[in-house]
């Protein structure tokens, strides 16, 4: 896929990796961290890349929107308004904890009219740059902070995927994974 100049993409890292017991972004796995794995998935489709939640080599790095420890919604407003900003009119997020996703899977979702998540996994969606003013009032006034409840103020799609999308939460995940 040609990377479609009206997307941007975001890697959601910000969170704290609580649940793994370290930071989970900077996990090697076979040979690549973790985020850089995210980072590459994002390549094939997006014009430019951003990095939600900590600095970055390779990719700007979002501020959380409209302030730090809001979870994945705080990074996605953050990264849909530097999308907005810069003129792209569509955003695709993964999260740094996701290194093998269904074949076609982030393809699938920029042909997607409007915004578009996957139901199995909903930090991963296809979100429009304009509503970013509308997630930070959302967050500002103490909306519920998950995803699939952002998904469904907006009308989000739900996707849905033909395997299963593994997220790394804990190391023994990881160990599961690294052993395959």
């Amino acid at each position: 896929m040609t990377p479609a100049p009206s997307i941007a993409g975001v890697v959601l890292a910000g969170g704290a990796s609580s649940r793994f017991g370290r930071d989970k972004a900077e996990e090697m796995y076979r040979g690549c961290k973790l985020i850089d794995w995210s980072i590459a998935a994002l390549t094939p489709c997006c014009a430019a890349i951003y990095v939600a939640g900590r600095a970055h080599d390779a990719c700007a790095s979002v501020p959380d929107r409209p302030r730090a420890g809001l979870g994945p919604l705080g990074g996605l407003a953050g990264a849909l308004t530097a999308a907005r900003e810069r003129g792209f009119t569509r955003l695709l997020s993964l999260p740094c904890d996701t290194p093998h996703l269904p074949e076609g899977l982030l393809e699938r979702l920029c042909r997607s009219d409007g915004a578009a998540f996957v139901r199995a996994c909903p930090v991963i969606g296809i979100w429009p740059s304009a509503d970013a003013d509308r997630l930070a009032d959302w967050l500002e006034k103490d909306g519920p902070r998950a995803m699939r409840a952002w998904a469904d103020a907006i009308g989000a799609q739900a996707v849905e995927t033909d395997s299963p999308i593994i997220n790394i939460n804990r190391t023994t995940d990881f160990a599961r994974l690294a052993q395959n």
